[in-house]
């Protein structure tokens, strides 16, 4: 089965790295180009919105963790990750969701408050960072942890500002979006609900108080739309035939650790990506 991957030059999107210091963070990104290299992985030229004076630097859009050993075995047909995902979706509190929206709009909806557990993205230094909430300290306090390596940075808890949180997603291809588990004293849950417009569908509970069995998403909903159809209503557009990019299947893919060629910083060094911003372990440190 081919792959065919939702992204053209022009778009906008969120991407991540596996540089260390920026590990489970997302960026958000505006894609100015595309290449297939001579030994056939797809790149995409991007510009990140949130930093002007970062150079604009080619990605491999399919890439292995060099940090995880489990990812580098060649008979792995799971290892490759891609590095890009669509914008992230509206989201509001529950009592916030609006009665009338785009009906091509996907929405994410959380509970008034975090509580113990929930999986979040905490903005800091104009990135995404994602973690989970493990300590209520005030209403306007709460303890995040960063997702532990080889995926992220891990480290202390960060005492962070709750508005500066939102809902933790995942997107894939194949499902689009969707929510992860929390969990916390036994207990699993989802954070957040995605809400399809055009159906009125919400694909999982927020209840935390609930068990994992009443927790499961309340539909498999597929879109009319067939372009949309296992995407989970995700921003994923129509696309003519031949604005179409197909790859192979990702276990046929080779992937590489190596670094490609960026431009020099004009002293001779080599430039190596997102160096400019500070890595996490200085940058959260000036947040408390």
């Amino acid at each position: 089965m081919d792959l065919i991957i939702p992204f053209k030059v022009g778009d906008f999107a969120e991407s991540k790295s596996f540089v260390v210091g920026f590990r489970g963070a997302w960026f958000r990104s505006k894609i100015n180009d595309m290449r297939v290299t001579e030994c056939g992985h797809l790149e995409y030229y991007l510009e990140y919105t949130d930093y002007t004076e970062e150079a604009h630097e080619w990605i491999e859009v399919f890439q292995k963790n060099p940090f995880n050993p489990a990812s580098q075995k060649k008979e792995s047909s799971t290892s490759s990750q891609i590095m890009l995902r669509p914008p992230f979706p509206k989201w509001y509190r529950g009592d916030q969701v609006p009665e009338h929206f785009s009906k091509s709009e996907l929405i994410a909806s959380v509970r008034r408050t975090w509580k113990v557990g929930d999986c979040v993205d905490w903005h800091c230094s104009d990135c995404y960072w994602t973690g989970k909430i493990v300590k209520l300290i005030s209403d306007d306090v709460v303890e995040v942890v960063l997702v532990e390596p080889p995926i992220g940075e891990g480290g202390p808890p960060h005492q962070v500002n709750p508005k500066d949180l939102r809902p933790a997603l995942d997107w894939s291809i194949i499902e689009g979006w969707t929510v992860p588990l929390s969990a916390a004293n036994g207990k699993r849950w989802y954070a957040a609900r995605l809400i399809h417009p055009k159906s009125g569908i919400e694909e999982s509970k927020t209840d935390g108080d609930e068990t994992l069995e009443n927790m499961m998403p309340t539909s498999t909903h597929k879109s009319p739309d067939p372009t949309k159809r296992g995407t989970h209503g995700s921003r994923k557009r129509q696309i003519a035939p031949s604005e179409l990019v197909q790859l192979q299947p990702l276990d046929t893919i080779k992937g590489s650790t190596a670094e490609p060629e960026r431009p020099s910083s004009g002293t001779g060094a080599r430039r190596y990506p997102l160096r400019v911003r500070k890595p996490v372990k200085n940058a959260l440190l000036q947040q408390k």
